[in-house]
């Protein structure tokens, strides 16, 4: 998890010393801690934000972290909203705000997935005005893979185009359709 803006940390403090603190990442990126001060702790992962902070709190206000004889743990506590707009062939396009600990999929299903003429096979994620990557929902719908499932970003789109081309599948077969077909696709 990366931590931003909006994000609430909990940091404990435990051992010869004892405290609580419950701090809100600044809009620039900053947790102030009292008597320690303030700590740039937006784009790092949780564990790079709770090494800063441990790093932070025992140069200055607890020295007993250094003997081992304090202990720190940072925690995540409120997590923030981002806002993601679908795009495209969706059932429901538009703008949702959600958990910054959505996935691609999540929204996918918020939005009703594709519409009858959306793609299943060229979902597009896009960030930072690039495509970051093209998701095939049949690896998740047919395998239960989860490869595609990226965590989503605040401002990320998902483009959901028209799809290129499918196969019409009827008759004495098992599982019977329309089918969206890739290029290079065989009849197996």
């Amino acid at each position: 998890y990366v931590v931003g803006p909006g994000d609430e940390l909990n940091i404990e403090v435990y051992g010869y010393s004892e405290a609580h603190y419950n701090l809100k990442v600044s809009p620039e990126g900053f947790i102030n801690i009292p008597n320690a001060g303030l700590v740039f702790v937006s784009g790092l992962t949780m564990e790079a934000a709770a090494a800063k902070i441990k790093s932070k709190l025992a140069s200055t206000i607890y020295k007993a972290i250094n003997t081992g004889n304090t202990n720190v743990q940072v925690t995540l506590g409120s997590i923030r909203s981002i806002r993601v707009t679908v795009i495209g062939q969706a059932k429901k396009p538009g703008t949702y705000t959600v958990s910054s600990l959505s996935t691609v999929f999540n929204i996918l299903y918020l939005c009703g997935g594709p519409s009858k003429n959306g793609s299943f096979r060229n979902v597009q994620l896009v960030r930072g005005n690039k495509v970051f990557e093209n998701i095939d929902l049949y690896d998740f719908l047919l395998h239960g893979s989860l490869e595609g499932n990226i965590r989503l970003m605040d401002h990320d789109v998902v483009y959901i185009p028209y799809y290129n081309s499918r196969v019409i599948i009827d008759g004495e077969v098992k599982r019977p359709g329309i089918f969206e077909t890739k290029t290079g696709d065989k009849l197996q």
